[in-house]
């Protein structure tokens, strides 16, 4: 069976989160996207995985990830909208040009009237000419103080408020952004796997040694070795109080016979015999020895 690995669980969902991406451009859209995917994510490998730490483990990764998704390194896009602010009201503004206009006319045009009034009785058709031009620049100042009131004043910002940027996402960009996470996640979690193996392969180790640890073993195995090198009464001694030792703990000291072949490391010599023993726990080895053919 393949290694699971969140790589592989990502990449059976690409055609949906390609498509969701490609649905909805927008930076959210495609932020919500990605948080989805990653739960879906989490949720799968926490069902498909046996081992209870490196569920915990990926469920933190995958959660750090989703709280930091690079959405804006995948913006394909910005688009720039200027709009155009429409009032339903026209409100008049009486400036100082328009109050100047407003009353400079209404004094025109009285005056033209009253100068007709007054002055006709007097001179007859003449007193309405002279009347005229009066009343002509009073209705243009009107006029003109009418367009002055009703021209909408221009507020501070109002260019900038008309103006809307909005950034598109690249699905493509957004699909390697969240898949190039899953693969430093898948990394951080082989390290995590290793490391859980390494120690159950330490644990394993002494169990299998009885009541003593690899160091110790290494050195009652050089012990041995060289009591079966000095070959005198005392190193004798030596290794049978070694041996009674080891037997106390679980471990038993064999000496090289025929069918133990794979027990032992080999070295030519013109004597055959054992130089080191081998280990051995429960039947099973647990340090080679040394012999020579």
């Amino acid at each position: 069976m393949d290694k699971l690995t969140l790589t592989a669980l990502l990449d059976e969902d690409k055609e949906m989160v390609l498509s969701n991406l490609k649905g909805d451009v927008a930076l959210s859209a495609a932020q919500t996207t990605l948080e989805k995917a990653v739960d879906r994510l989490m949720y799968r490998y926490a069902e498909a995985c046996d081992d209870p730490s490196l569920r915990e483990s990926a469920q933190h990764i995958l959660q750090a990830i989703k709280n930091t998704l690079p959405v804006m390194d995948a913006v394909g896009e910005a688009r720039t909208w200027n709009r155009q602010a429409k009032s339903s009201k026209t409100r008049l503004s009486l400036g100082l040009m328009a109050v100047a206009l407003l009353v400079a006319g209404v004094v025109l045009v009285l005056a033209s009237v009253l100068g007709v009034l007054i002055g006709g009785r007097f001179r007859g058709p003449l007193a309405f000419l002279q009347a005229l031009l009066p009343a002509v620049l009073g209705c243009g100042a009107l006029y003109w103080a009418g367009i002055q009131s009703a021209r909408p004043a221009k507020r501070p910002g109002a260019q900038e408020e008309a103006v809307r940027t909005e950034f598109l996402t690249d699905g493509e960009k957004a699909w390697h952004c969240l898949r190039g996470a899953v693969l430093q996640a898948d990394g951080q979690l082989e390290r995590i796997r290793q490391g859980n193996a390494l120690r159950a392969q330490k644990a394993s180790e002494i169990s299998d040694g009885g009541k003593l640890d690899p160091e110790a073993l290494e050195l009652f195995s050089e012990l041995l070795e060289t009591a079966y090198a000095a070959g005198d009464e005392g190193s004798r001694e030596s290794a049978s109080a070694i041996r009674f030792y080891l037997h106390n703990a679980g471990i038993d000291v064999v000496d090289y016979t025929a069918g133990r072949e794979s027990w032992f490391e080999f070295l030519p010599s013109n004597r055959p015999g054992t130089m080191r023993p081998a280990l051995v726990s429960d039947g099973k080895l647990i340090k080679k020895g040394m012999a020579s053919k």
